[in-house]
């Protein structure tokens, strides 16, 4: 009778749980924490190497390079090119390797079209009147950054830039949205450093962020919209030029080679 009970729990198990299985995760290992966190390290840096001009596009990120810079395994390294390169900030090529991802101006141009209308639509939406502990948190980023252009901190500048936007647009309450706009910014890490480059440009990103807080002030949501657009602007069109120029000249030099 025992061994009948048994045999019958044994059976009857999987169909009391049909429809409710639920997918374990194991935790992870400490080698593979200690491999997450160092993969994020790396990640993080080459991000920031990026953003500051440290490295452009079409350069070469070689794996062992970066193991001997941040003494560890390629394990770690792949790690973090992968996630950049979901990111889209990152290129690999089969039998090259990876690379930092070339954006084309058309490219540029086309991930900043959608910019302008997912952040407009952010705009758009984004609920009034603000309250003040929001505007309160703007208002200290704004300071940051500002404090981070006059004392020539273009890694603080970035940062501040960036979560000033996020603090802004998170104010909408649309997830989807947010992280759209979150992952467009990735996609454009690469260009920053072009605009960021001209004192003029640093100027009006951070007049631009002390209208912005103004217009949510006041609830005037037509001029925060057209303060979200023009705020976009000087990035991809410094880019443009810089490539332009980049490449154009590039291409002067190989037929001044071929014609000698």
């Amino acid at each position: 009778m025992t061994v009948s009970r048994v045999t019958r729990q044994k059976r009857i198990a999987p169909e009391a749980t049909a429809g409710t299985h639920r997918p374990v995760h194991e935790p992870l290992s400490r080698a593979q924490m200690r491999e997450h966190a160092m993969a994020n390290v790396i990640a993080t840096s080459l991000e920031e190497d990026i953003v500051l001009g440290r490295r452009h596009p079409r350069e070469r990120l070689i794996e062992q390079d970066l193991c001997n810079r941040f003494n560890t395994h390629r394990g770690d390294v792949r790690l973090a090119l992968f996630e950049l390169e979901k990111k889209g900030i990152v290129q690999r090529i089969p039998n090259r390797g990876a690379m930092v991802r070339d954006l084309t101006p058309r490219e540029v141009m086309e991930i900043y079209a959608v910019r302008e209308e997912v952040e407009v639509m952010a705009a758009r939406i984004l609920p009034f009147p603000v309250a003040e502990r929001d505007l309160s948190e703007l208002e200290n980023l704004q300071k940051k950054h500002s404090s981070a252009i006059d004392n020539d901190d273009m890694l603080t500048v970035f940062y501040a830039n960036l979560h000033f936007h996020q603090a802004l647009f998170g104010l909408c309450g649309n997830a989807c949205l947010i992280e759209t706009i979150k992952h467009l910014e990735h996609q454009v890490y690469g260009i920053r450093f072009y605009a960021n480059a001209f004192p003029e440009a640093l100027d009006r990103a951070r007049r631009d962020h002390v209208e912005m807080i103004k217009a949510l002030r006041a609830s005037r949501r037509d001029d925060l919209m057209k303060l979200t657009r023009q705020h976009l602007k000087p990035s991809p069109q410094a880019y443009i030029r810089a490539y332009e120029r980049r490449f154009s000249n590039a291409g002067q030099g190989k037929r001044g080679l071929a014609e000698s």
